[in-house]
């Protein structure tokens, strides 16, 4: 039943994809694939000029945006007005005016109220604002915006994909579970879409789904070109599922392939967490460290390990303590570490009264009592036996006479 479905999604695809074309502006179809990568290798000239010039608003190499005005000419016959128009403010764009080209699009959206590319094109713009400033303005015009697109072609992989990162955040569990539901639904529409197909792997991650996870992951370790950051929570799902092998083929992939040190230190942070004896985790941890300093997960292990692996060692639990309080500077809720510190704290208090105090109270003890008991002794062989302090001193001062 469920490849019957499949089939029918994929005979499904093509025909709203024609009829979109026929019935709608040509930019149109770029919301059911808004894979800017995949854009550039279209079929359809309107929609490779289109990810080239969004490829030079995400890089602002000038390279993608001479290509796109080389082959602009050639497609401008067949472009709708509001196709044309938004293809316009993308070309007029240059680092650093982001916010003249967001006023332009607006301007778009008033000129064209139910462009869908018109629309897109404000989603995309103002949440990248959102992304930087959390501005409740962009939040509002980003959703308004994405109501339109809904109203006028329906749902689809575009509008449901920033619909679920918007609401994500400030979501219950329940509303997440249903944002979850909603975008397993698309993907199963729209199988090849990346962007929803890695949205829903981080969903099923946070949600705690690693056999989703697993089942997600089957077809995206096999694509070309993939996220080293979604390699990573794959990776993290075999581990959680405690099937390490596979976990540990997937961070192997991530070394070879990664060059962001994030993703690297967590990485080797995974490989510690893997491994069966101290020593390797300990060499794990430490390299972990070495690529991201503020990784408290990998300090606060690092620490922790190290206290575990020889507790009755005092410089142990120095290093110990010296890692777990670094780990608690970057996590300062963590009340882990807080009560494994304190456990430290106090050995360490502990050992040092009886390794340095101690001694040396003992010591000080020692002196009173050789000073009181000699100096006792050496007052009483002075004196006359029998007599007083006061008698001792009046026989002397006779003997003088």
């Amino acid at each position: 039943m469920l490849r019957l479905l499949k089939k029918i999604s994929f005979l499904i695809f093509p025909i709203l994809f024609l009829t979109l074309n026929i019935y709608a502006g040509n930019l149109d179809s770029y919301v059911y694939n808004f894979d800017t990568d995949q854009l550039l290798v279209s079929s359809q000239r309107s929609l490779n000029v289109l990810g080239l010039y969004l490829k030079y608003y995400e890089t602002g190499n000038e390279e993608y945006k001479t290509a796109a005005n080389q082959t602009m000419p050639y497609i401008l016959p067949s472009l709708k007005p509001d196709d044309s128009a938004a293809l316009n403010v993308l070309s007029e764009y240059f680092p650093g005016n982001e916010v003249e080209s967001i006023n332009r699009i607006e301007i778009l959206t008033n000129n064209y109220p139910n462009s869908v590319i018109v629309n897109a094109l404000n989603v995309l713009m103002n949440y990248e604002v959102y992304q930087k400033s959390k501005n409740t303005e962009a939040f509002k015009k980003i959703l308004s915006s994405i109501d339109i697109i809904e109203e006028t072609i329906g749902e689809n992989p575009f509008s449901t994909y920033y619909r679920s990162v918007l609401m994500w955040e400030t979501a219950s569990p329940q509303e997440k579970e249903n944002i979850f539901k909603n975008l397993e639904k698309v993907h199963f529409s729209y199988p090849l879409n990346r962007d929803i197909h890695e949205l829903l792997i981080i969903e099923a991650f946070e949600l705690g789904k690693y056999e989703d996870v697993k089942q997600l992951s089957m077809n995206y370790v096999n694509l070309s070109q993939k996220d080293e950051r979604i390699m990573f929570l794959i990776a993290l799902s075999y581990y959680n599922l405690d099937e390490k092998s596979e976990s540990r083929k997937i961070v192997d992939w991530i070394l070879q392939n990664s060059n962001k040190k994030a993703v690297l230190s967590k990485s080797y942070e995974l490989l510690g967490d893997i491994s069966e004896t101290n020593s390797q985790k300990i060499n794990y941890y430490k390299t972990a460290i070495d690529l991201d300093p503020e990784n408290a997960e990998a300090l606060a292990k690092l620490g922790t390990t190290l206290y575990e692996s020889n507790r009755s060692t005092t410089d142990n639990l120095t290093i110990s303590r010296i890692y777990l309080t670094k780990a608690l500077m970057y996590d300062p809720d963590n009340s882990d570490l807080k009560e494994t510190l304190n456990t430290i704290d106090r050995k360490l208090t502990t050992r040092n009264f009886l390794t340095t105090l101690l001694p040396l109270f003992i010591v000080i003890l020692a002196i009173f009592y050789i000073v009181f008991r000699f100096g006792s002794k050496g007052s009483n062989l002075k004196r006359p036996e029998g007599g007083s302090k006061e008698d001792s001193l009046t026989t002397s001062k006779e003997e003088k006479n």
